[in-house]
């Protein structure tokens, strides 16, 4: 019997890769994460591009709480085969799509074969569908969390200038260099008091990566401390939308206008598809 893995890959080799997939991380909880993810998708839909939120978050998948959204389906109803990915796929506000996550899925390396391959059909589908897809995945190194960020085109690193925060952004990028050695970096500093501050911790990270690790990350941007945000965080509404004038709607369309003006690096080798059937190869024989 030919090896699972290997038709998966041969699979996924006859599509073209289209959306730009960006995996949006951190070293651990409570720093801002999904909060990011919802309004940076916005504001690269305000500027025109097609945007998936893909909440892969699967021990908590509380992009629908943050968005007030009820939906029939999520993600747990893709893997089992019971609908199609575009099936489970709801609107958001501002523009946005969205695919619900499910706390039901434990971990990838659980799935079946069955589910591997409705897990793949389902994110090829998204791949024709979207211009950006972004990936909410669960906080810290678990192997959810490294898997998405491994098989995405980029990684926003979401950290605090809270010093164990700044830690464990480190910890995510040595995680993830070790097992993809051109994983592309780029560090969003959250709830700063000003510029340089932030500049200080995207330098501090920057500086122990080339050191330690001899690789580069680079500075995405920064959102300040912000009332506004839990003010709308409490309304189950996004911040970018609720008070688009506020500090941190602004910041969060800044680093949405720099994503949007760079074109993703074109690199030889696997492509999205192509790396998540991988991850499915070494999380079954691991």
């Amino acid at each position: 019997m030919p090896d699972q893995a290997e038709n998966l890959r041969q699979f996924v080799q006859q599509h073209a890769q289209r959306a730009r997939v960006i995996a949006v991380s951190s070293g651990k909880g409570g720093v801002g994460k999904t909060n990011t993810c919802v309004n940076l998708g916005i504001a690269l839909a305000q500027k025109g591009a097609r945007v998936v939120l893909l909440d892969a978050d699967l021990g908590l998948a509380n992009i629908e709480v943050l968005l007030g959204i009820n939906s029939l389906y999520n993600l747990q109803h893709v893997v089992s085969g019971q609908q199609s990915m575009m099936d489970v796929v709801v609107d958001g506000p501002g523009g946005i799509q969205v695919v619900p996550g499910s706390s039901g899925i434990a971990k990838i390396a659980d799935l079946g074969p069955n589910a591997r391959n409705n897990v793949l059909a389902g994110l090829e589908e998204l791949q024709r569908h979207a211009d950006f897809i972004l990936i909410d995945t669960m906080a810290g190194i678990g192997q959810n969390a490294v898997a998405f960020a491994i098989a995405a085109d980029e990684v926003l690193l979401v950290t605090t200038p809270e010093p164990s925060s700044i830690v464990d952004a480190y910890a995510t990028i040595k995680t993830v260099f070790h097992q993809r050695p051109d994983a592309q970096f780029k560090v969003i500093v959250n709830q700063v008091m000003n510029k340089q501050q932030a500049g200080a911790v995207a330098h501090k990270i920057a500086d122990v990566t080339g050191r330690f690790l001899g690789r580069n990350v680079s500075f995405a941007g920064f959102i300040p401390r912000d009332p506004r945000v839990m003010q709308a965080v409490m309304q189950t509404s996004p911040y970018i939308l609720r008070y688009p004038t506020a500090p941190a709607s602004r910041a969060v369309a800044t680093i949405a206008s720099r994503l949007n003006e760079t074109p993703r690096e074109k690199r030889r080798g696997q492509g999205f598809l192509q790396r998540v059937a991988e991850t499915f190869r070494v999380a079954k024989s691991a």
